[in-house]
């Protein structure tokens, strides 16, 4: 079932998380839930859950029979609102409904209300002793790092502004004129991103402001355009970064400065008579114009806004003064295509999702490739369910870090689940001086312990150890074998031979190979 509001679903996992008290950081959760083929839907919100640990359960409950008093809470609840909206519910009471969303954390919807709008639907999860995520703190750093990135730009570019400023004996003027174009810069950069991204929700936030405000309906125009490839938005950055920078450069003389702003009033009325003419109002248009306006106010008043000492600039200063203009206009220049393909390629994703997750798809290119079959004579390390009916073969290599990173996918996927089975296959000379065979030999005798577990411990800790070091390792997991174990090596070299395997890992689903466009991480879904 699909909802209709993305942000909401993601911002109602969030809060259901913290109310359990379970370790998952909200970048986990945006990251898994958007990387979902299922998302916005609220299979993904249960697979999510699941991959954490987190028992849950998706129940659809006749309303009218059920007592909502006796409902487990908290709980998440599916309301038929505005094409779809989830709540987390974390109090029930005779009158009212407690819940959070996206819009509020603690609040309360009548009854009554709930109840004519509910659709039956509730997911429910509980925490236990093991949930959560398994590496909770590098997922918290690298959410600081990611949430931390333009922060971080902002201050770098403050400092050095503050330095520059620091350096010179300035008027209360300067200081004004500094912050309303800083704001300017901030304002075209919100109208840059509008002009990239029309579903930015900030931007769209701020558009949203009034009855009459679209700003879709006139950045998209073609009055927002001075020609086919630059708009007015880009002229607006180029024209405050600009003049940002000869704040900085040339903190002290502001007859250049003064001019170019009143050369820049006439496009106020333009903007402002477009609006009029169209009867719809761009919220960040308007700001521009004033911020333009207050430039203009702020010269007049300190008596430079007519300086004809703009007659007396020499070479120099000019030079300094196109630098500062052509700067913003080289810098995106270079990195405008960056965005550009950024934004196309998200509905691209997006459509590749729908295309390459589709289960019937993704079969029949499985069984379009040549099955193999993989005997019991092999000796295969086989891992969780014997009796699964889906089959997962690994052909490893054991000092392959590829090998590493599948293997812990398959070990996840085997703590989470038990409707697969997993056999590790090994790729290797089988001669007695190579290392891989060494280890293979290790890992396939301790697989005929009575004590499966033994093995899948010391698989794991192979491809956890940086150092693979051997003689340590196998002194940890101590096995004896025969020159039995040279014959199964080989049959398992010759079988990959036969095989074709070229690379490692190879991934055999049910013995059909796993090929492009699909990588073990894109099954998980489709082998359910």
């Amino acid at each position: 079932m699909a909802l209709s509001k993305k942000s909401n679903q993601i911002a109602v996992l969030t809060a259901l998380i913290k109310k359990l008290g379970i370790s998952v950081s909200s970048y986990t959760i945006k990251s898994d839930l958007e990387n979902h083929p299922d998302y916005p839907g609220l299979l993904s919100l249960s697979d999510s859950l699941t991959s954490w640990n987190i028992p849950n359960q998706a129940i659809q409950l006749d309303k009218e029979a059920c007592n909502i008093d006796e409902l487990p809470l908290p709980l998440i609840a599916h309301l038929q609102i505005e094409g779809g909206q989830l709540l987390l519910v974390n109090q029930i009471t005779k009158d009212i409904v407690q819940f959070s969303n996206e819009a509020e954390q603690n609040g309360e919807l009548a009854r009554k209300d709930f109840l004519e709008n509910w659709d039956g639907i509730i997911l429910y999860a509980e925490k236990e002793e093991n949930s959560g995520e398994p590496y909770y703190t590098q997922a918290l750093v690298k959410g600081f790092l990611n949430q931390a990135r333009l922060p971080f730009l902002i201050s770098v570019l403050l400092s050095i502004s503050i330095y520059a400023i620091s350096q010179h004996v300035l008027s209360l003027p300067y200081f004004l004129l500094f912050f309303v174009t800083l704001l300017g810069v901030t304002v075209s950069t919100l109208l840059l991103m509008q002009s990239i991204d029309a579903d930015n929700p900030l931007v769209q936030n701020l558009c949203s402001l009034g009855k009459k405000n679209d700003c879709n309906a006139i950045l998209k125009s073609d009055a927002a355009k001075v020609t086919s490839w630059l708009s007015w938005s880009e002229v607006g950055m180029f024209y405050f970064a600009g003049f940002f920078f000869c704040l900085l450069f040339k903190p002290t003389d502001f007859s250049f400065l003064s001019w170019l702003t009143l050369l820049s009033l006439p496009y106020t009325i333009y903007s402002i008579g477009y609006q009029i003419k169209v009867k719809n109002w761009c919220v960040l248009c308007c700001s521009v114009q004033a911020l333009l306006w207050s430039q203009a106010l702020i010269f007049l008043f300190e008596g430079s806004l007519f300086n004809l000492a703009i007659l007396r600039v020499d070479l120099s200063d000019l030079i300094i003064y196109s630098l500062c203009f052509l700067l913003p206009v080289a810098i995106w220049s270079f990195i405008k295509p960056f965005f550009i393909q950024s934004a196309q390629l998200r509905p691209l994703k997006n459509q590749l999702k729908k295309f390459k997750y589709n289960s019937d798809l993704f079969n029949q290119i499985l069984s379009s490739q040549q099955k193999y079959e993989v005997p019991d004579e092999l000796m295969p390390i086989i891992l969780g369910n014997p009796a699964a009916e889906t089959v997962i073969t690994m052909v490893s290599n054991p000092f392959c870090a590829p090998c590493a990173t599948a293997h812990r996918t398959l070990d996840r996927w085997l703590t989470q689940r038990d409707d697969i089975q997993v056999k590790v296959v090994f790729t290797t000379s089988n001669q007695d001086n190579d290392m891989r065979t060494k280890v293979a030999r290790h890992v396939t005798a301790l697989s005929m312990l009575e004590d499966k577990k033994t093995a899948k411990e010391a698989l794991n800790d192979w491809y956890e150890e940086a150092s693979k070091d051997y003689d340590k390792w196998a002194m940890k997991f101590p096995v004896t074998y025969n020159e039995g174990m040279t014959t199964i090596m080989d049959k398992q070299k010759t079988w990959c031979e036969q095989t074709e395997i070229a690379f490692t890992p190879t991934i055999l689903v049910n013995g059909y190979k796993l090929t492009d466009p699909y990588r073990l991480d894109d099954i998980e879904y489709l082998i359910a």
